[in-house]
């Protein structure tokens, strides 16, 4: 008996792309397992693991350095929440978390607030401006788009500066803000003119308000594409006496340059082309990024100008510099820097190079390092042999507890040598664990198991959940001891009353796939056992109990524990059993439990197994998930405790065509069900038996031939 699991639309449909490197969680559902060296941006864990995303990795280790605040309790996405707990987590979880705090603080806000500022600033200088006055368009995300930054934030600068500016006449700021207005979000062909959104020069009369003037006519020409003209004008204004007009004319001549060098260098589709970067173009954008850092190191724009200057050294292919560059806006730490986007930036263009010679940084040196561990494939030697990991000691220099994790790890998933693995790790400190001290320490239960001391390593599982108040690391903490339970045979330990094993998902699963008829009936009837688990175990006892045979244990499991359906319903609704029959396709059934005693009282009986073939092919469980159990090293893929052959339909039918007591009626019926197992697809849904075109084009012969007068002789057209 089988059931086809239905994923959620979110699952099916996507939620997003992401460097192939790091991430492709198109679809995500967990996989509940420690030891994984394939890539799985579903199923990252709280410790450096090959198999986490490579951003999971970087923020543990940015935790760790105090650079970054990692979500400790990550917030499940829509969809996402079917079948997961806190680790293993999916990237999206941890980000999800993250945006819904900002969109909440959004809402609680209200307004945008540069828009609220723009608007009393503007008021401040004697222009009353609607909101409408200020809408910005949105451009897309694309590489180097320069129309992105005509936005508010860029007009508040322009505008705070007229009012900083004592020798603007007011007619002369009020024409130049206005101005300033009308340029908002304008980015190329089909704009109005600029003569037509510019001050005249008659307006601006002082000096001062010239010099805004030329200003507004360079960003309009820069955001044209107009960067000769762009230049000319900014390069006049490098040096001019209003300070704010100096020091942004300084960082624009730096932009230009930089939109000059890659003008040619992404087709229309986006795609880069290295060899199309206009290289003395990029020079000059490099050293005008550097004079502008050097003389405003704290600068309106310093931000924006050091991740131009990462953009720079991409563009160059600098390897070297790149990465540099982000160690150090990674020092800088989450209150100065946008650490999400730094690290997606890092992941889109840093990670594809893989060049771990030119990285010196230990900690995205360490990031590389883990993506070289993971399985190379079949027939091919380890991305990063043993000797050149070792060869990196000196750039850990200031991390060498990471190179020895690193090297431990080496031995664990590519040298296969868990004895080499336990050899390489320092010993265990006693202070709170941070993720490399949990990395450590997990790796260590790991190798135990792996050495098949089982006993030894769920004492140290025990003594890590005594040490750790992380939610993230006792999340994965229960993971490793309802794994050691499993495979000690102990599964009762998972749901005694002193369990530390509290994560829902888990002690499901362990239901599902891994408990026997004892365990079901404990949890089934416990009435301090949630109600999701105990429909799990409910739901899976009368399961087991039909797809094995045991009709009586069914009878009576079902009258001991009658099922009271729950608000919101559970995912496992053992109300499918109440099933009161019917007469589909004009076999008449009775109900599942007058179903279940004809079958106790005789397990060959006819109606009894055509009823019971009905119910499985009414209810969609043919391929039911529960007779699939999870692959080898997964929670659940321990052997059922259940023994016999699972119900399947086809061969019920197949045993009913020679059954000799078998009515007239009851075999026109198996043989039109047996025929159906094979539409409209020409496939077997019934079970897995591979039954030849010629044998399911006799049984269609016979049916008509022998039982032509019966009304499913007469219904079925064709055979598949």
């Amino acid at each position: 008996m089988t059931f086809k699991r239905l994923l959620p639309l979110a699952l099916l449909t996507g939620l997003h792309a992401a460097p192939a490197l790091a991430s492709s969680d198109m679809t995500c559902a967990p996989s509940w397992k420690l030891i994984s060296d394939q890539l799985s941006a579903c199923n990252n864990l709280a410790f450096l693991s090959p198999g986490n995303d490579s951003r999971v990795n970087l923020q543990l280790l940015l935790d760790d350095a105090g650079h970054l605040k990692l979500t400790r309790e990550p917030l499940a996405l829509d969809g996402y929440e079917y079948g997961y707990g806190l680790v293993p987590f999916s990237l999206g979880m941890l980000d999800a978390s993250r945006a819904r705090s900002e969109a909440t603080e959004a809402d609680e806000q209200g307004v945008d607030p540069d828009l609220a500022y723009l608007t009393q600033a503007l008021q401040r200088l004697g222009i009353d401006s609607e909101a409408d006055a200020l809408a910005v368009q949105r451009f897309a995300e694309g590489e180097g788009n320069r129309c992105r930054s005509n936005d508010l934030q860029a007009m508040r600068g322009f505008v705070d500066a007229l009012g900083a500016t004592p020798d603007l006449a007011a007619s002369e700021a009020q024409a130049l803000a206005r101005s300033r207005r009308s340029l908002l979000s304008l980015c190329g062909e089909g704009d109005p003119q600029a003569e037509d959104i510019l001050p005249p020069p008659t307006q601006l009369q002082s000096p001062a308000a010239r010099a805004f003037g030329d200003y507004l006519r360079g960003a309009d020409a820069f955001y044209r594409g107009d960067f000769d003209h762009a230049h000319e004008r900014f390069a006049q204004l490098a040096s001019s006496e209003q300070p704010w007009l100096r020091e942004t004319a300084q960082y624009l001549l730096g932009r230009v340059a930089l939109n000059q060098a890659q003008l040619n260098a992404f087709d229309e589709y986006g795609f880069f082309s290295p060899e199309q970067v206009d290289k003395p173009s990029l020079d000059a954008s490099a050293k005008a990024f550097k004079q502008y850092l050097s003389n405003y190191p704290q600068g309106l724009y310093s931000d924006s100008a050091r991740g131009l200057q990462r953009r720079v050294y991409w563009l160059a292919g600098d390897t070297r510099r790149f990465a540099e560059a982000f160690a150090r806006q990674f020092e800088r730490g989450a209150q100065q820097v946008d650490m999400p986007a730094l690290i997606e930036e890092l992941d889109a263009k840093l990670l594809p190079s893989l060049a771990p010679d030119a990285i010196e940084d230990p900690l995205l040196l360490a990031m590389l390092d883990l993506i070289q561990l993971r399985d190379p494939g079949s027939n091919r030697e380890p991305r990063l042999s043993l000797e050149q990991l070792q060869a990196q000691q000196p750039r850990f220099a200031s991390q060498p507890g990471l190179h020895a994790y690193l090297v431990a790890a080496w031995h664990f998933y590519r040298g296969g040598d868990a004895q080499q693995a336990l050899a390489a790790l320092p010993d265990a400190g006693s202070e709170p664990m941070n993720a490399l001290a949990f990395s450590q320490e997990t790796l260590r239960g790991l190798a135990l198991e792996a050495k098949g001391e089982n006993a030894a390593a769920l004492q140290h599982w025990q003594a890590l959940l005594a040490r750790s108040q992380d939610p993230l690391q006792r999340a994965q903490l229960q993971l490793a001891l309802a794994l050691n339970h499993e495979r000690s045979g102990a599964l009762e330990k998972v749901f005694a009353t002193d369990s530390p094993i509290s994560t829902a998902p888990i002690r499901e699963r362990l239901l599902a796939y891994g408990a026997g008829p004892e365990l079901l009936r404990q949890q089934a009837g416990n009435e301090q056992t949630p109600a999701g688990e105990r429909a799990t175990a409910l739901y899976t006892l009368l399961y087991r109990d039909l797809d094995y045979g045991r009709y009586a244990d069914f009878l009576r499991d079902f009258a001991q524990f009658p099922y009271k359906p729950t608000q919101p319903a559970q995912r496992l609704d053992p109300g499918l059993f109440a099933w009161s029959g019917g007469s589909d396709a004009g076999y008449a059934c009775p109900s599942l439990v007058r179903i279940a005693e004809r079958l106790a009282a005789n397990a060959e009986d006819a109606q009894g197994m055509l009823c019971l073939g009905d119910f499985i092919r009414i209810h969609g469980l043919d391929e039911h998930w529960l007779n699939r159990p999870p692959a080898a090293g997964e929670l659940g893929s321990a052997p059922s405790q259940f023994q016999g052959a699972s119900f399947s339909r086809l061969a019920a039918y197949q045993l009913l065509l020679t059954g000799p007591q078998v009515s007239r009626e009851d075999k026109a019926y198996a043989l039109f069900r047996a025929i159906n197992c094979y539409a409209p697809s020409g496939y077997n849904s019934c079970d897995g038996q591979d039954i030849s075109k010629d044998q399911r084009k006799q049984w269609f012969q016979t049916l008509k031939r022998s039982y032509a007068d019966t009304q499913w002789a007469q219904r079925l057209k064709y055979y598949w």
